[in-house]
């Protein structure tokens, strides 16, 4: 991918409207801002991101804004660094609340705040790229948006396929300072998903000055394989239940677990509960796993992917990440999804399960469950027919054209 970026020998050559502070590798700088208050899901997107785009050029810096509680425990390709901010979560209620910082949200909001303007002034970025919230978490982001035009730094508005019901992000977006940076803050939107399947340019109230501004750059997912056919090493069929990052995956898996319980399985299970499931309902869930035959329960696994492309069906819930490398690995799966405090679980389900690519279930039933993995052996799927895949590499595409006219602005300039 290394073409997809335009080359700039020095600091100068990436355009007149600042001097960037002389450094080794004095390449483009781009800043991903990724609020995460919930899950894995942003995260583990941007961080493909910047993978792809460390990849891409050995001179680019990539740093990383998140507040994802998980955000220091991933290994970073070397050109990219993470800015933690202090964590926040939802409560039972839907509610934001701080994770661990006491104090109240009004510390949390100031803090954040000025931890992403100084990175943001600091690091003095070429392009930045926001992942999901137009202004970010309680209106963090909207500053930096603001000195990212004065500055001329590029701005990307990332979206994942699904947001919400139509209904939902029509009001969320009715909001003056979203219009505002929809409107005029950001020079493209890319939205990390297929049309075919959930096309926001019909289903969400775009701007209509940003909408020729709207490219679907295809699903966002880590490298990966896909499922060979069966060799016959592994005598059982194998059955993999994934709770994504775990924060509100206890309930699935119990039904999982319930489902076992129905009728003695001619299969085997391994179940991943994700590393941010409550402690207590991770203890709960592995001694009820005790009783159960051919069961296997751990908390984390790094080789996830892995484990996809060796199972024949995987039940799982219906998080962006999980859904794009079940697509990936073209393996049968069941989807759980969650209906709360979003719907885009359901609506991704659903849409997908139309297209043939999936099964769903609407509502956890045990019996239910158990006839969808039991029917799911030898179910054909039309892969061929899958959405792109490939997102993080056209993502590379979209800051390689962002950065070009600067660079050759910078170019003409040094040999006048």
């Amino acid at each position: 991918m290394s073409e997809l970026l335009p080359t700039a020998t020095s600091a100068d050559d990436l355009g007149a409207r600042r001097e960037l502070p002389a450094a080794s590798g004095g390449g483009p700088r781009i800043l991903l801002y990724s609020y995460d208050s919930y899950g894995l899901g942003h995260l583990r997107r941007t961080l493909t991101i910047a993978a792809a785009l460390a990849e891409a050029r050995p001179d680019v810096s990539v740093l990383i804004v998140s507040g994802n509680p998980c955000a220091t425990q991933f290994a970073l390709p070397k050109g990219v660094e993470i800015v933690k901010l202090p964590a926040v979560t939802k409560d039972d209620d839907g509610a934001y609340a701080s994770r661990n910082l006491r104090g109240g949200l009004e510390l949390i909001a100031r803090l954040r705040r000025n931890l992403l303007l100084e990175a943001f002034e600091s690091f003095q970025p070429d392009v930045l790229i926001a992942d999901h919230q137009p202004i970010g978490w309680n209106g963090e982001l909207l500053p930096v948006l603001h000195r990212a035009k004065r500055n001329g730094a590029r701005c990307i508005l990332g979206l994942r396929d699904i947001i919400d019901e139509p209904a939902v992000v029509a009001r969320e977006w009715s909001h003056p300072d979203i219009r505002e940076a929809l409107s005029g803050l950001y020079e493209r939107v890319c939205v990390y998903g297929d049309a075919r399947i959930f096309d926001q340019r019909r289903e969400y109230p775009i701007p209509p000055e940003l909408a020729p501004r709207v490219e679907y750059v295809g699903y966002v997912v880590r490298g990966g394989t896909v499922r060979a056919a069966a060799s016959g090493a592994i005598s059982r069929p194998q059955v993999l239940m994934t709770a994504g990052g775990g924060e509100d995956g206890e309930s699935r898996v119990r039904c999982f677990l319930d489902a076992i319980r129905v009728a003695p399985p001619s299969w085997e299970s391994t179940v991943v509960l994700g590393p941010l499931m409550h402690p207590a309902h991770a203890r709960a869930l592995k001694r009820a796993a005790r009783a159960l035959r051919n069961v296997r329960v751990h908390s984390f696994r790094a080789d996830l992917t892995k484990l996809l492309v060796e199972s024949d069906v995987v039940v799982s819930m219906a998080g962006y990440n999980s859904v794009a490398e079940i697509l990936q690995a073209r393996v049968n799966s069941v989807l759980l999804p969650r209906v709360f405090p979003r719907r885009e679980q359901l609506i991704r389900a659903e849409r997908l399960d139309a297209a043939g690519l999936v099964a769903h279930l609407p509502a956890l039933d045990p019996r239910a469950l158990r006839a969808a993995i039991d029917g799911s052996f030898q179910r054909v799927r039309p892969w061929r027919s899958a959405p792109a895949l490939d997102g993080h590499e056209r993502m590379c595409e979209v800051v390689g054209q962002l950065l070009a006219p600067a660079a050759a602005a910078g170019v003409a300039r040094s040999r006048g």
